[in-house]
């Protein structure tokens, strides 16, 4: 049966509502929808915002730890707390850590003090070389037949050559003594002839009133006192070496003259100790033995009086 008049206005009605509430609950829906989205994902849509934005903010910032010693970069220093070194402590630290060695007496401090001609002390282990060196510019020959005390003495004593000097120390010390048949003075140096005993005895010292000066062992040789007149080689004329031709004359020769070779070398501005006795191959002879100076310590107290 068709419908119309009163009952026809009301199922529009009808549909009118229901299309409202339709709409209604559509938009509760999306409502719903959307809090939940925003419950669940809301937080962590948070975090990505910051963390974004705090990257921007440091962008093109370089962290110093990260660029710490590069070209144009400053040091930060060291935090608020922790000490700053003055160069006080700095001084404190180095003298801790390296401390000046300690002046000793020197052991013939007695000897100086007795005798003021005595220039220093000669001591050779395993030898019987171990006497004091008397040293007299005004007579060059005072303790040939002299002992220590200025007594006669046939063995006399070990006389330094008056155109060598310690202070200023000379290129090179001549030390003159007696070939003794006894042992004495330089009774052993004759022993160099022999190169094993020169490599077991290379070392000598020289003691000081300031300190120790100590020689290696470099040729051993025979030669002689020549004739003023003679052009030859004289070993015993050689005492400074200003220029490189002065030294190499002096050392090429004694190179070529010696026995053996010791292994040791020396370049000009090296320092020699020249021991020199009587020797009997020729009139005049004499058998020498040179060594080079391989350190210097000055470690003695002042000896007062000298």
């Amino acid at each position: 049966m068709l419908l119309t008049g009163k009952y026809a206005y009301n199922e529009s009605m009808d549909k009118s509502k229901k299309k409202i509430i339709s709409c209604i609950l559509v938009v509760a829906g999306i409502f719903c929808i959307a809090a939940y989205l925003w419950l669940t994902f809301g937080d962590r849509l948070g975090q990505a915002v910051s963390a974004h934005g705090s990257a921007s903010e440091t962008e093109g910032q370089a962290d110093p730890e990260s660029v710490s010693g590069t070209e144009g970069q400053t040091d930060p220093g060291p935090p608020e707390s922790a000490p700053q070194e003055t160069e006080e402590t700095s001084q404190e630290t180095v003298s801790e850590t390296s401390p000046q060695p300690e002046l000793t007496e020197n052991p013939y401090k007695d000897y100086f003090l007795r005798n003021e001609d005595m220039a220093a002390w000669l001591y050779v282990d395993g030898t019987r070389m171990d006497y004091p060196v008397m040293w007299t510019p005004r007579d060059e020959e005072y303790y040939l037949l002299k002992d220590f005390e200025g007594n006669y003495d046939k063995n006399g004593c070990l006389i330094l050559d008056t155109d060598s000097s310690l202070n200023p120390v000379t290129t090179n010390l001549i030390i003159h003594g007696h070939n003794m048949r006894s042992g004495a003075m330089f009774g052993d140096l004759m022993d160099y002839e022999d190169e094993e005993f020169a490599r077991d005895h290379a070392v000598m010292l020289l003691y000081t009133p300031e300190g120790i000066r100590t020689y290696e062992v470099l040729a051993a040789f025979y030669s002689q006192v020549y004739k003023k007149t003679d052009e030859v080689f004289k070993f015993y004329k050689f005492f400074q070496a200003d220029t490189q031709e002065e030294f190499d004359d002096f050392y090429d020769n004694i190179r070529e003259l010696s026995l053996y070779d010791t292994g040791v070398t020396a370049e000009f501005g090296d320092r020699f100790l020249t021991l020199s006795t009587c020797a009997y191959h020729v009139e005049n002879g004499r058998f020498v033995v040179v060594a080079k100076e391989v350190s210097y310590e000055e470690c003695y107290l002042p000896i007062a009086g000298r």
